[in-house]
């Protein structure tokens, strides 16, 4: 299980950057593709921090596809995060394809999806996350 120190962690064709920021959160700062071979270690690495932070903002700004498996890799995050008493938060960015495939499949109703502006925590910390009233 992680502690609340920045991680790096590649999985196929995945990477995730934890940042825990003082406040609170962990920013799990995913770059690659999320698809059938990389959503199982998305849910590890997801699950992992559970148990270690009050609250998660998975940032898919750096993610190129978004297929099908990660919908429901993002669900089962949310069902585990909700039994662990534990906020997750995504935030979609640049990534224009990962919001778009939640906004038409209906995922974004199940999930807290982010504001676009101002940019998820940097690493020093300046710029704070607000939730989209889509």
């Amino acid at each position: 299980m992680p502690g609340l120190s920045a991680a790096t962690a590649e999985g196929g064709g995945l990477t995730l950057e934890a940042v825990p920021h003082p406040s609170g959160p962990v920013v799990l700062h995913a770059v690659g593709d999320v698809d059938l071979a990389t959503a199982p270690f998305l849910a590890e690495q997801v699950g992992d921090w559970l148990a270690a932070a009050p609250r998660i903002v998975l940032d898919l700004s750096g993610v190129g596809v978004f297929a099908s498996a990660g919908i429901s890799v993002l669900l089962d995050c949310r069902h585990a995060a909700v039994a662990a008493g534990v906020v997750l938060e995504l935030y979609c960015g640049a990534a224009r394809q990962v919001r778009r495939v939640l906004q038409v499949t209906g995922t974004c109703e199940h999930l807290r999806v982010l504001d676009p502006h101002p940019p998820p925590e940097t690493p020093d910390g300046r710029a704070p996350l607000f939730p989209v009233p889509d």
